[in-house]
């Protein structure tokens, strides 16, 4: 019982100098985000999670970092759901399972759309979802193996999924 108390007050004493290894965020500041899409043109990196929110880098993880900056409140992607690539190249791929900001768990895809719209896309992969994650294609590519990722199409006024 000693040793529980002792614990409890060198706690509470880290946590009046605010050194402890987590912090605690306000839930109204967070912004969650379902859907990322992630466009690759020329040698920069589009980052649009929906609402008019993007943000513009040279790589991906500068393109994530501005965001972060540009908007008001914590970008959260710890509920994205999904990741959608809108670029054929195999580096975009690697740039987005490289990212420890994106759930290992979430869904990963391409698209043939010029300027696909984030929302629009998340509500059609809401109920037509794939199995194929982030977690699988960073296997694969590190494999040496090339990456088999679902391709998204316009098709009737909505999306269709190849696998």
């Amino acid at each position: 019982m000693k040793r529980i108390l002792r614990l409890a007050l060198v706690l509470l004493f880290l946590a009046g100098l605010g050194v402890l290894p987590f912090k605690g965020r306000e839930a109204a500041d967070l912004l969650p985000v379902k859907t990322v899409v992630v466009t690759r043109s020329g040698r920069t990196y589009t980052v649009d999670v929906g609402a008019g929110v993007k943000a513009v880098g040279r790589t991906l993880a500068e393109a994530l970092r501005r965001l972060r900056e540009e908007v008001t409140g914590e970008v959260f992607f710890g509920t994205a759901e999904q990741v959608v690539i809108a670029d054929e190249s195999e580096e975009a791929a690697e740039a987005v399972t490289e990212q420890e900001e994106f759930r290992p768990a979430a869904g990963i895809y391409r698209t043939t759309e010029a300027d696909p719209d984030a929302e629009a896309l998340g509500d059609y992969l809401s109920t037509h979802s794939s199995n194929t994650t982030i977690l699988l294609v960073r296997a694969r590519l590190r494999a040496g193996q090339p990456p088999r990722i679902p391709l998204i199409v316009p098709a009737d006024g909505g999306y269709r999924v190849y696998e």
